[in-house]
């Protein structure tokens, strides 16, 4: 292969300079509208990528505002959140106090009707596993409570004082294995003592087994024993046993009261029957 002529490759190189000179000053020549060749070559070719970039920026902008949005869209739902749960333990603390009114409401129609010499009080503690079944009260001896005084609800028989400190009092449920209660049916007159059993069934003992007693019938205090006056709601009957061999009857009670939601209870200062609980007054509040 021939090598270059250094004179033809300095010739060639002259010719170009020259060229781009010509081009150069062919550019800067101003034309009318103020502008040089050049200038509007440079902007022509500019202009694609200047649109590009207007563009893009839009775009930028756009996006960054749609991410404002959703952040601020987020901070607002967070807010309505907050404020709905609010809302919502707002309801609820007045939908419970509206329950408490109507509880207490009760509590002192009881009061007036049926045991005016007793003292209203609240439940503020319990004890209802293993075979213990005790409720704590709010109020005690500087009330007027004392030891083996009667404890009630509306229409149902709820158990006993066993201690009274100053402003406290433990109260033992029927459903414990220690309690006992005179009790008598309703429909037949048939007594028999009523004793708890730990959160299963009431058991009645006791009760001839001539008697007539049978599922359903209700089992109210008999007044007999000298703790509860007479009348106050005990129970069903959900089963009668005649065990082989004895002469009484096993018979099975479901309590009225639901120990475990009771939270307001009278406290009997004074033993004194009723003719309206015994006759079926609702025991958990009425209708």
């Amino acid at each position: 292969m021939a090598e270059a002529n250094p004179a033809r490759i300095n010739l060639f190189l002259l010719v170009v300079l020259l060229l781009g000179q010509l081009l150069v000053m062919a550019g800067s020549v101003r034309r009318d509208a103020g502008a040089t060749l050049l200038e509007t070559g440079v902007a022509k070719v500019g202009e694609p990528v200047v649109a590009l970039t207007r563009g893009a920026g839009r775009g930028l902008d756009g996006l960054v505002g749609f991410f404002s949005e959703l952040a601020r869209a987020r901070r607002e739902n967070a807010l309505l959140r907050v404020e709905l749960e609010r809302l919502r333990s707002e309801v609820n603390r007045y939908r419970e106090q509206s329950a408490e009114n109507e509880r207490l409401r009760r509590l002192l129609g009881m009061r007036e009707a049926l045991a005016p010499r007793s003292v209203a009080a609240s439940v503020i503690a319990r004890s209802l596993t293993g075979s213990t079944r005790m409720i704590v009260l709010d109020q005690g001896r500087r009330a007027g409570v004392r030891e083996d005084l009667p404890v009630v609800a509306w229409g149902g028989a709820v158990g006993r004082v066993v201690l009274a400190g100053e402003d406290y009092a433990k109260v033992r449920l029927l459903t414990d294995p220690n309690s006992g209660v005179s009790g008598i049916v309703q429909r037949t007159r048939a007594e028999g003592m009523v004793e708890g059993r730990a959160g299963d069934p009431l058991e009645m003992t006791y009760v001839p087994k001539y008697a007539d007693v049978v599922a359903g019938d209700r089992v109210v205090t008999s007044g007999l024993d000298g703790v509860f006056p007479k009348g106050f709601g005990i129970g069903r009957v959900i089963a009668v046993e005649e065990p082989a061999g004895s002469t009484v009857k096993r018979i099975l009670i479901e309590p009225e009261m639901p120990f475990e939601a009771v939270e307001e209870v009278l406290v009997l200062t004074e033993r004194t029957g009723s003719a309206l609980l015994e006759a079926g007054v609702p025991p958990r509040g009425g209708p």
